[in-house]
């Protein structure tokens, strides 16, 4: 039987659902979680999205964005306020990456995963997994046409910010034809693209600009400046006034280095973990050194999470890179 067949079949046949997405939310995460929840709701479904950590910074306007209209429930929600007969998981290669909301997925009657990366193995009932997607935001636009569900402005917008942030605006080596075409469809709805673009790269509090600049002074240059590795702390955090949300560009900072091909971004959490982000752009494969650290994603943006003190996970980290550059 056709995936999409069985899936759309579910979904009408459940009144009442959840989205999660994976922890330390992107774009693309909650881009399609949203154009979904969009989607279900204009179905008549009872659907939530559920959160587990803040919304970063650089999409807060995405909350506002979705919780518009005249809907009783929020679309986020770090509490359900019904008991879930369906749960959809998106942009989620690993049901541990929905950490603590782990037992209400598994405690539905029916489970999809929809997702473009690499995975270990599959922990939904039914799923649609393509690593050759640029984003998940494109097969959430698949989805919403099979359930025959119009796409209006709203639902457009969610799925431009999550097909242009997981393709760096078009620039990524990811990208494809089909980002394009499935771009142009989305104009078709009156998508404010130049307001979303001003919204997500261009408007930053003054605080995250002093956590960009600290991640240079923090940064360590090595293998003859091929490779790139800078980190913050919970105190640094603080002391700067920036929120743990607005690391996500730091990563990118680092990437722009004409000399890097392989660039790693640790960040500490608040329970003391150490989250990875793995950027490339050149030949090297990140997915490789993610999977070794236990994490995982793309080859040429990978992540995971490291449970040992920031300077072991640093050494670790630089390790694995060697090694993958010697190669």
């Amino acid at each position: 039987m056709n995936k999409w067949k069985e899936i759309t079949e579910q979904i009408k046949a459940k009144s009442d659902i959840v989205i999660m997405t994976h922890t330390n939310m992107d774009g693309d995460a909650i881009g399609s979680a949203s154009a979904l929840c969009h989607a279900l709701r204009y179905l008549g479904k009872r659907c939530v999205i559920l959160l587990e950590d803040d919304i970063p910074y650089y999409l807060k306007f995405m909350h506002d964005h979705s919780n518009g209209g005249s809907d009783a429930l929020p679309f986020f929600v770090y509490e359900m306020p019904y008991t879930p007969q369906l749960a959809i998981a998106v942009d989620c290669g690993d049901e541990y990456r929905i950490e603590k909301r782990l037992d209400i997925y598994r405690s539905c009657d029916t489970t999809i995963c929809l997702d473009h990366h690499m995975q270990k193995g599959g922990f939904a009932d039914l799923s649609v997994v393509d690593p050759k997607a640029s984003a998940t935001g494109l097969l959430v636009y698949q989805l919403i046409n099979e359930l025959k569900v119009p796409i209006d402005k709203e639902i457009a917008e969610d799925l431009f910010v999550a097909i242009m942030t997981d393709t760096g605006c078009f620039r990524y080596s990811n990208t494809t034809a089909e980002c394009h075409l499935v771009a142009a469809e989305l104009y078709k709805a009156g998508i404010e693209f130049d307001k979303l673009g001003t919204l997500i790269y261009d408007t930053v509090p003054l605080s995250q600009m002093k956590l960009e600049s600290l991640i240079i002074q923090w940064m360590d240059l090595f293998e003859d400046g091929r490779a790139a590795v800078s980190y913050v702390t919970q105190e640094k955090l603080r002391e700067l006034g920036a929120t743990y949300d607005m690391t996500g560009s730091c990563i990118d900072v680092l990437r722009k280095i004409d000399t890097v091909e392989i660039c790693a971004f640790l960040k500490e959490s608040e329970d003391g973990s150490i989250k990875l982000s793995l950027r490339s752009k050149g030949k090297s494969d990140v997915l490789g050194i993610a999977q070794k650290l236990g994490g995982g994603g793309h080859p040429k943006a990978s992540g995971g999470t490291l449970h040992v003190p920031i300077e072991e996970a640093l050494s670790l980290v630089k390790k694995a890179i060697s090694e993958e550059l010697a190669r």
